[in-house]
This record gives structure tokens, sequence and C-alpha cells, in this order.
């Protein structure tokens, strides 16, 4: 049996040494490595006056290396050298200070209206505009197929290879606008993105600080302990109807009505419910209707206008107050 030359054995070896596959070891003795990920800080919920006039400012990379490479997309060199590891950790800081900043100023929405706002905020399309109105495409440098493709383009909701490409430079730039400066990155971050994204959900904080104030005034309808309850702001719209003017045999019932059409933001089917009165001499008597992406909010706003409507209400409550008084009247008998 023959057996190939020793020297041919070296020189096979040599060549798999030279074309070895990357590992964690030689890729990170070449990859540089940031400093440490700062750590988290305290966001406050956003109120009518975090809303800006216009584009807030945007904060520095204060690290050139890493701003490069922000800008980088993998289609040009080693996918470790691009954006990529950038744009993982920055979808991610979004994801976080979004979802704070939801869950302590939303905080009657329910779960899924939130998550439906995160989206709004998040989505690519909402990212890339942003990325556009820094300007920031003039910095990318992406492969010529790409360049043309944005020359011919507007950057329209259609064109999903731009607009994607464009989110991730963005969520990228969130990161390492962050990890350049240990210090104050995190928040000077967070306050710009809270100030950003205050413009894109101007109407949703506006009815959100609108719908608490509604919910700690006094109600003018109700009578003693039962005006205290109806006003509290721990109670939802459908609890405080229920006390404005339910009795035991007296039914407010919230059913599904046609709907109107799709969330404009979001594209998703709208709910409209109605809430309807069976009692005090009136059946399938309609209170309000109520519009949302979820038929559990779609009824609460239901009861919310309801709630709104004083003059509808008004002999319901009369006649409620009557029945409590005749009731006691009758146990002091």
């Amino acid at each position: 049996m023959s057996k190939r030359p020793a020297q041919d054995s070296a020189s096979q070896e040599s060549k798999r040494k030279r074309y070895s596959p990357p590992t964690e070891e030689n890729v990170a003795s070449n990859i540089r490595v940031p400093g440490p990920i700062p750590a988290m800080f305290a966001l406050t919920p956003w109120l009518s006056s975090d809303i800006p006039s216009g584009l807030p400012s945007i904060p520095k990379i204060l690290d050139p290396e890493l701003e490069a490479t922000v800008f980088r997309h993998p289609g040009l060199s080693d996918p470790l050298r691009s954006y990529e590891r950038l744009e993982w950790l920055g979808d991610a800081y979004l994801e976080l200070i979004a979802s704070s900043l939801i869950y302590q100023t939303f905080t009657s929405t329910p779960t899924g209206r939130c998550s439906q706002l995160r989206e709004i905020l998040i989505r690519n399309k909402t990212l890339a505009q942003y990325f556009r109105e820094y300007g920031l495409e003039s910095k990318a440098h992406l492969p010529s197929d790409l360049k043309t493709d944005i020359s011919r383009s507007r950057g329209s909701s259609s064109d999903k290879d731009i607009i994607k490409t464009q989110a991730d430079m963005f969520e990228a730039y969130v990161a390492a606008a962050i990890i350049s400066d240990p210090e104050n990155g995190m928040a000077n971050t967070a306050s710009w993105l809270k100030s950003l994204w205050a413009r894109t959900i101007k109407n949703q904080i506006l009815n959100n600080e609108k719908n608490r104030k509604l919910g700690t005034q006094p109600s003018s309808t109700a009578q003693g302990s039962t005006k205290d309850m109806a006003s509290s702001s721990n109670l939802s719209a459908k609890e405080r109807l229920r006390i404005e003017i339910g009795v035991k045999g007296v039914l407010i019932r919230y059913e599904d009505m046609p709907r109107i059409g799709k969330d404009r933001d979001l594209g998703l089917p709208l709910y409209t419910v109605g809430a309807y009165l069976d009692g005090w001499g009136e059946r399938n008597k309609l209170l309000g209707t109520g519009t949302a992406l979820g038929k559990k909010e779609a009824a609460q706003k239901a009861a919310q206008k309801a709630l709104e409507n004083k003059k509808l209400l008004k002999p319901y409550v009369a006649k409620k107050a009557a029945f409590m008084e005749a009731t006691k009247a009758a146990e002091e008998a």
C-alpha cells in the first residue's frame, strides 16, 4: 500500500491552516469589543409637556470606529464588522425602553393595546422614517445594487429591503450611542427616544392624559358615597357606569356592532361595541359606543361615552336615587 510523500502531507497541513474556518478564538482576536454595557436608569411617564414641537437633537456616537460600523452593510464585509451585532443590541434596547415608557404612562391600558403601541414605535417603517428624517442615509455604506434601489426609491412601504436596512442601521445607531458613552449614553439616548416617540404617538399621549383627568374628576350626576365611588380613578368606566345607574334587576349589556374599518397606523381591524340599558323603563337603550383594536377596550370606551353624556344618564340616576331611598325606608320601617 503506497503512501503520500511526507512533504505532500506538510503542504496539505499548511493549506488547512491557511484556510481554516473562523473560530471563536481567531475571530475574537481580530474584533475590537466596545466598553461595558451602561446600566439602566429610571424613566418617567410621558406627559403632554414631553411632546416636542420639532425633531429632537440626536445623541452623538463618541467612538468614531463604532460609528463607522453602524453604517457598514453586511454585504460589504465580514458580518462581524458590519452593523449586525449593534443592530441586535439596539433592537433589545428599543423594545425595553419603549415597554418601560408605555407601562408607566398608559397605566390603565390592556396589555394587548400596550403591545400595539409598542409596535407603532419600534416597527421597521417607523425606525426607517426616523433614519431618513435625521439624514443618516448619506452616511450609509451599501452594496451597489442596494444603492441603485435607494436612488430610485423614496422609502415607501413597498421597498422592503430598503426599509429593513434603514431600520437596522437606526437600531445599530441606538446601541452605539449608548455603549460609546458608558456614563451618560443610556440616559441621553433614552431621553432622546422619549421625545422622538412622543411625536409619533402624540394623540395617544394627549388622550391618555385627558382620560386620566376625567377619571379623577367628581361626577356631578351621582349622590353621596356613590358619587365618590363612581369618580374613583381606580375603577374602570364599566364599573363606574354600573355604580351610576345599576341596581339588581337593571342590566347594562355590551354588544358587538358592525366594524367600521382598520386602524390607520397598524392596519389592524377595529372593533365597535355598544353599551345598552335594559331597565328603568328602557329596553335595548343605546347609551354609548366605543371603537378600539380590541373588544374589551371598545367596551370600556362605550361606557366612558355613556358617562360623559350626563343629560342621557340624568333620569336613570334620579330613578336609582329614588329606588335606593325607598329601599332604605322599607328596611327601617
